[in-house]
C-alpha cells in the first residue's frame, strides 16, 4: 500500500513540477540584456484522477467481527477517462485503479487458517485473549487490496466550468483482489511485537457494487454499497456479510 501511494504521489508531484517549469528567453533594452521568464502552460491531461478516503462498515457480520469505525479505512486511487455525452450535461466515465481496504477488529480477535476434524483447511476466528494470553493487544486488522474497474455517469450543472460546478454521479465498480493479509500489533512481556500473515482468509477473489457521489467541483461525498459477499462460502457465519464505505473524494486533475 505504501509503495503504491509513493508512486502516485511521485507522479502527481512530477506533473506539478512540469506545469511550473518555464522557458526563458533574452531580450535587451537600454540597460542591457534582460531575461524574461515565460511560464509554460499547464499540461492538459485528459480525464480525471480521483482519490477516495473512506470508512468501512460491515453488514450482516457475525458478532465476533465487529469493526472499529475509525480504524477501518479505505483509500481508492482511480483514473477516469471523461467521455461527454453529446452536448448534454452528462459525462460517461470508465476508469481503472486500486482500492486499498483496512478492517480493524473491535474485539481482540484475528482470522487464521486452521484444520477441522477431517483435516480440511478452514478459516476461523481466533480469540487472542486465549491464543496470546497475557498480551496487550494494540491492533488487529484484516487488509484486502483490489484492482478495480469503476464506471460512472456524472451530471454537471455547469459543464462549461466543471471545476466549480455542482455535480452528481452514479455508477458501479468491479474488482479483483491482488493481495490480502492480517496485521497484528501487541505487547508481551515488555516487548512490542508486529506480525503480518499473508493469506486469503476466505475472502472472495472478486467484488462488485454500486457507487454514488455528490459535490461541487473536485470535492465530493461518496458512498459505495457492495453487492457481493465479502467471504467465499460464508466461513464462521459470514454467509451474507458485505461492506459499505462512506467518505470524501478529491480530484487531482
Amino acid at each position: 500500500m505504501k509503495k503504491i501511494f509513493v508512486y502516485i504521489l511521485t507522479f502527481t508531484v512530477s506533473l506539478s513540477a512540469y506545469a511550473g517549469n518555464g522557458d526563458e528567453k533574452e531580450s535587451s533594452d537600454h540597460n542591457g540584456p534582460m531575461k524574461i521568464r515565460k511560464r509554460a502552460a499547464r499540461p492538459d491531461i485528459p480525464g480525471t484522477f480521483l482519490i477516495d478516503i473512506g470508512w468501512n462498515l460491515l453488514q450482516s457480520e457475525p458478532s465476533t467481527l465487529e469493526l472499529s469505525l475509525m480504524g477501518s479505512r479505505t483509500l481508492n486511487m482511480y483514473y477516469y477517462y471523461d467521455m461527454p455525452i453529446g452536448n448534454s450535461n452528462f459525462v460517461f466515465m470508465p476508469g481503472i485503479g486500486v482500492g486499498l481496504n483496512r478492517f480493524k477488529f473491535d474485539n481482540d480477535v484475528t482470522l487464521v487458517h486452521a484444520q477441522d476434524t477431517d483435516g480440511n483447511d478452514v478459516v476461523a476466528v481466533s480469540d487472542l485473549s486465549t491464543g496470546l494470553a497475557g498480551a496487550d493487544i494494540k491492533k488487529s486488522m484484516l487488509i484486502a487490496n483490489y484492482i478495480d474497474i469503476p464506471i460512472e455517469f456524472r451530471f454537471y450543472a455547469n459543464p462549461d466550468d466543471k471545476k466549480r460546478s455542482f455535480n452528481v454521479s452514479v455508477g458501479g465498480r468491479a474488482g479483483i483482489r491482488f493481495s490480502s493479509h492480517t496485521k497484528l500489533k501487541y505487547e508481551l512481556d515488555g516487548e512490542n511485537v508486529k506480525t503480518k500473515n499473508k493469506r486469503d482468509f476466505g475472502l472472495n477473489r472478486f467484488r462488485y457494487g454500486l457507487t454514488g457521489r455528490i459535490g461541487i467541483g473536485g470535492f465530493n461525498l461518496f458512498y459505495y454499497h457492495s453487492l457481493s459477499e465479502m467471504f467465499d462460502g460464508g466461513p464462521f457465519g459470514t454467509e451474507n456479510t458485505s461492506n459499505i464505505t462512506v467518505g470524501l473524494s478529491f480530484t487531482g486533475f
